[in-house]
């Protein structure tokens, strides 16, 4: 039996590259992809009357950015629990897109809920990232980085990726 995948993506350049390169590698051996390309506003629209919808993922695999704001990754971690699939019952509402489901992670996430040592917040966040890396709930492809910079006469800047980059423009002082 032939392999054969639908590849489904809002359009952007970068996706389009992307699904491109997977095309042609999966092509070499032997694996037949169709690429799909949907407007970002309705694919990322949450319309629950249209089939087009990344929460409806009608397809084999799909692409899309998914990242957390913040240092702390408990809310995003719990966008991944059973109880947050999209479906008609919750009208197609919910971050679990893939539709990953495992007690055990589940578990764990409420135990993160309930743990206030920073330490002991790591060690469980490290687990529940290994169980949807081994699990393959994800595959991340492309990682798109933030890019700062500043005024080599300024003095006091720290740049921070987790909050805004004027976050201690208080301390910032010309150099003499």
């Amino acid at each position: 039996m032939k392999l054969s995948f639908l590849y489904q993506s809002s359009t952007n350049s970068v996706r389009q590259a992307t699904q491109a390169l997977v095309k042609d590698m999966w092509s070499q051996i032997g694996v037949d992809v169709e690429l799909r390309n949907i407007a970002a506003s309705v694919f990322f629209g949450g319309d629950p009357a249209s089939p087009d919808t990344f929460q409806k993922f009608y397809a084999d695999l799909q692409m899309y950015t998914n990242n957390f704001d913040g240092t702390d990754p408990e809310k995003y971690m719990a966008g991944w629990m059973c109880d947050k699939i999209p479906s008609p019952a919750n009208g197609w509402q919910g971050e679990n897109i893939v539709r990953y489901c495992n007690a055990d992670y589940d578990k764990l996430v409420v135990e993160l809920g309930k743990t206030a040592k920073l330490e002991d917040r790591a060690v469980i966040a490290k687990k529940l990232n290994d169980m949807l890396t081994n699990d393959v709930a994800q595959i991340p492809l492309i990682h798109r980085g933030s890019v700062s910079s500043h005024s080599v006469t300024l003095e006091g800047v720290k740049m921070n990726a987790w909050d805004s980059e004027l976050w201690n423009v208080a301390d910032w002082t010309r150099k003499k």
